[in-house]
């Protein structure tokens, strides 16, 4: 009969947590919740996790299909975030699973190939490269998030990002 009474409070205390946790989970599926995006994030979302950074932030997407955002460092570095496998309207609703951080330099003597080649060498983090012209050095860092990401981990990666590039500014000079 104790085993009976022990097995019923484990499970009315199991049903009790599931439904608890039921109801803690917000109306709009998907949408941040309690310090995580769970099916990605909207270009609102990202830029109040940028400027948490001290970063400047606006919204350059000029098609929907194709959002994305204009941003400055701390230290004046210009980049842009490319938004993609994106569903939902607006910067409010459009929620997007894969971000793509890129900053760009005219080339110069120190922005070569070989740069390039030894950045990617050396850095596990981040992307060098010469855009198909030949004329401008890329670097690029790319997070998915498509089965969620905490926001802690999320400003883990904008603070990543933050350091690789400063990685790659100090191996170029620029």
């Amino acid at each position: 009969m104790k085993r009976l009474q022990v097995i019923g409070a484990f499970v009315a205390l199991a049903f009790a947590f599931h439904g608890a946790s039921l109801a803690a989970q917000p109306a709009g599926a998907g949408k941040a919740t309690g310090g995580s995006f769970a099916n990605g994030i909207t270009r609102l979302e990202l830029t109040k996790v940028l400027t948490s950074h001290g970063m400047t932030v606006r919204d350059a997407t000029q098609n929907e299909a194709d959002p994305w955002l204009k941003a400055r460092t701390p230290k004046g570095v210009e980049f842009y975030i490319n938004m993609y496998q994106c569903a939902g309207e607006g910067p409010s609703g459009r929620r997007c699973t894969n971000l793509q951080f890129l900053a760009q330099w005219e080339r110069n003597k120190n922005t070569t190939i070989e740069a390039a080649n030894v950045y990617n060498q050396k850095f596990v983090f981040g992307r060098a490269y010469l855009s198909q012209d030949g004329k401008t050095f890329m670097f690029d860092y790319s997070i998915n998030i498509q089965d969620g990401v905490t926001a802690g981990n999320l400003r883990k990666q904008v603070d990543n990002w933050l350091r690789v590039l400063d990685d790659v500014r100090g191996l170029l000079k620029v």
